[in-house]
């Protein structure tokens, strides 16, 4: 279950991407930050975090859709990082959450003001 729906993305968010591809990437943007909030937004139900805390969720939610679709054929590459010539690319440590997620720092910050994200919980 996405934590954004499209009609969120497009008018809130001001989104770029078409219905179905958007559709596609909430889904899958939404199980992301499941995985980087420990689950903790799945366990608690979306309906009972505060208005600010389902806000800043949905926000994340919409930069990391972004983020997949532009770097997603990357994300997905065995490889750290990889050089053609003059360019370089490669995903740093710091955008790394738990499960390996690799995700926008928008969305890690995002998350890290809900207070979902931290491992004391």
């Amino acid at each position: 279950m996405a934590y954004v729906d499209y009609e969120y993305y497009k008018n809130t968010f001001k989104g770029s991407l078409d219905e179905n591809a958007a559709t596609k990437l909430l889904e899958e943007s939404s199980d992301q930050v499941d995985r980087l909030t420990y689950g903790r937004i799945r366990k608690r139900g979306f309906e009972n975090l505060t208005e600010y805390q389902q806000e800043m969720v949905q926000k994340a939610v919409c930069h990391q859709a972004e983020f997949i679709n532009n770097y997603g054929e990357y994300l997905n590459s065995p490889l750290g990082g990889f050089s053609i010539g003059d360019v370089s690319l490669s995903f740093s440590k710091e955008n790394q959450g738990p499960g390996g997620i690799i995700a926008d720092k928008k969305t890690l910050d995002y998350l890290a003001q809900t207070g979902l994200s931290t491992r004391r919980l």
